[in-house]
């Protein structure tokens, strides 16, 4: 039955949907989250390592800067209490003694030693500094209170930036100031040396925000440094990030010197150290993005299949629903056929006796004599005749309503094809319908009922003479096939619409106006073929007429026992 079944609609559309969220859900939320992990911890521990990075350079540099300062406050503290007053007042022999100090470690710009008045009492060194007098400086009170001063950069007598070491010594009843500038360029190259990074910064800084040493991203010695160091703890790290002038985010390692009241301010770049952790994150932001788009196309591939599954199951119990739906319709048309067929075949039976009667009693009178012989012996034929055809309709509804054994006689389907088309060729011709024949003389004997079969073509050649009304055509075509034959009757008629395509096998359902069909007709045919082992398949267009193809074997299927032994009931 060549119908296409529409499935129960159950919105596939939403389960689709719904069906898809679900599996997208369950399966990027653990890539998104294990991509989201990998990138935090990724995050972490470059920041810990950076960190790290940047707090060791910081200690190495605290360690050196401490180790340069205390050799020089060593230096200076040695030579004061080593060496007499007599000594170091003299220039000559404070001019020896400055050469080898330089010969060891050239961090040194001058020398002096200074009385307790303020007053230079001999000095070595590029400046001229002989007349000088200390006694307002602000160091010069500090070295008296502490007997040790290690002052931060000022411009001073000399107007560079600079700082001093000065150590008191008393010696008997006298005292005296040695005091020595530290050279600047040699703390500069220490800092370099220790660190020097295309985008680094090290220098120090006062506890009052001063910086002691220039600075790359900050401004030049003596300026002030935005950032609090005063409350930083000695020999601990702390590390932050900073803003630079020019906006440059930066990692800044401050760490207090032991030697000196300074902070010692190491910077670096994040930007730079984070680049190879911008890349993992890409390589992994990348890989999620791939898995998650090979996952939305698995995800709607499997939806999809899965969606295609339940429509196919729900076509295939629709399919199911519609049979046995028909095998419901059978069983009560049977029902039905049977009580016509008793209650229609006993008047009949009556009629056709009395009909017979009269025609006998015609045979007894002399036609000459009587008045309308011939009218009531041709009326008595056409009485008879239609029983004949009452009874051809009772018997066709029994057969659709119940199974009966096809015949297994021999068959030539050009023939049988030929006579249908003899008992329509005339009500044909009198709608100006022409009947073109194409046989295939090769078509080959198969064993089958001539009886059903012939019936099932004047039915179908029979309604494409009523779809088309007046002129117009049909083509019937036999073919071999298979050891079977194949036969079509195609039509010029208006052809039929999807739904009705659907129906057309139906029992009861016509498009014929009301008391022109009974809606049987094609559903017999198909009850017909089924028993005969073959099948019938229609195609039809609306404007392109129809056509219907008979498919018959070589010969029907064998009646199973248990059928045979119900038709004998």
């Amino acid at each position: 039955m060549p119908s296409t079944m529409s499935s129960p609609h159950r919105g596939y559309k939403a389960i689709h949907r719904r069906v898809l969220i679900m599996l997208l859900l369950m399966a990027l939320t653990p890539l998104v989250a294990l991509g989201l992990f990998c990138m935090d911890r990724l995050t972490a521990i470059y920041d810990e390592k950076i960190s790290a990075g940047l707090e060791a350079v910081a200690s190495s540099k605290h360690r050196a800067l401490d180790t340069f300062m205390g050799e020089r406050i060593a230096q200076i503290k040695t030579l004061a209490f080593t060496h007499s007053y007599d000594e170091l007042s003299n220039p000559s022999r404070l001019s020896a003694i400055f050469s080898v100090m330089q010969s060891n470690s050239r961090s040194f710009v001058d020398m002096g030693i200074i009385a307790m008045d303020g007053r230079h009492v001999s000095y070595v060194g590029p400046y001229d500094l002989h007349k000088a007098n200390y006694a307002e400086t602000p160091w010069f009170s500090e070295v008296l209170r502490k007997g040790i001063y290690v002052s931060d950069v000022f411009m001073g007598y000399r107007h560079v930036p600079h700082f001093i070491i000065a150590v008191l010594r008393h010696e008997g009843r006298s005292s005296f100031i040695l005091r020595a500038t530290i050279d600047m360029e040699a703390v500069d190259a220490l800092l370099q040396r220790v660190y020097s990074g295309p985008s680094s910064d090290a220098f120090i800084v006062s506890e009052q925000g001063i910086l002691q040493t220039d600075s790359h991203h900050n401004g030049p010695i003596l300026s002030r440094y935005p950032v609090p160091v005063e409350r930083l703890a000695r020999n601990s790290v702390v590390t932050q990030t900073q803003s630079t002038a020019d906006g440059r985010e930066m990692l800044a390692a401050m760490m207090r010197l032991n030697s000196m009241p300074w902070v010692l301010v190491v910077m670096d770049d994040v930007r730079e150290g984070l680049k190879p952790l911008r890349q993992l994150k890409g390589f992994i932001l990348l890989f999620t993005l791939l898995g998650g788009l090979l996952t939305c196309i698995g995800a709607e591939l499997c939806t999809r299949r899965l969606v295609a599954s339940l429509e196919a199951a729900d076509q295939k119990q629709a399919h199911i629903d519609a049979r046995m739906l028909q095998s419901s319709k059978m069983a009560a048309l049977g029902k039905m056929a049977a009580g016509v067929a008793h209650e229609v075949n006993n008047p009949l039976m009556l009629i056709q006796e009395n009909a017979g009667w009269i025609r006998d009693l015609l045979e007894d009178e002399d036609a000459a004599t009587m008045q309308n012989y011939e009218e009531i012996k041709e009326s008595t034929e056409k009485i008879e005749q239609h029983v004949q055809r009452a009874k051809g309709i009772t018997q066709r509804m029994l057969g659709f309503g119940r199974r009966m054994n096809p015949g297994r006689t021999e068959v030539l389907i050009n023939t049988l094809a030929e006579q249908a088309v003899d008992m329509l060729k005339t009500e044909a011709a009198n709608r100006s319908i022409t009947i073109e024949r194409h046989y295939d003389p090769q078509v080959p004997v198969i064993l089958s009922d001539p009886a059903q079969l012939e019936q099932v073509f004047i039915n179908i050649i029979d309604n494409a003479i009523d779809a088309m009304g007046r002129d117009g055509s049909i083509t019937i075509e036999t073919h071999a096939q298979d050891g079977g034959v194949r036969i079509s009757f195609t039509d010029t008629g208006p052809g039929m619409d999807r739904e009705t395509l659907q129906r057309i096998f139906d029992p009861f359902f016509t498009t014929k106006k009301v008391g022109e069909g009974t809606g049987l007709g094609l559903a017999i045919c198909f009850t017909i073929l089924e028993k005969l082992g073959g099948r019938i398949d229609v195609q039809s267009e609306q404007g392109h007429g129809t056509s219907f193809t008979v498919s018959l074997p070589a010969e029907p299927p064998q009646m199973l026992p248990e059928e045979g032994a119900e038709e004998q009931k």
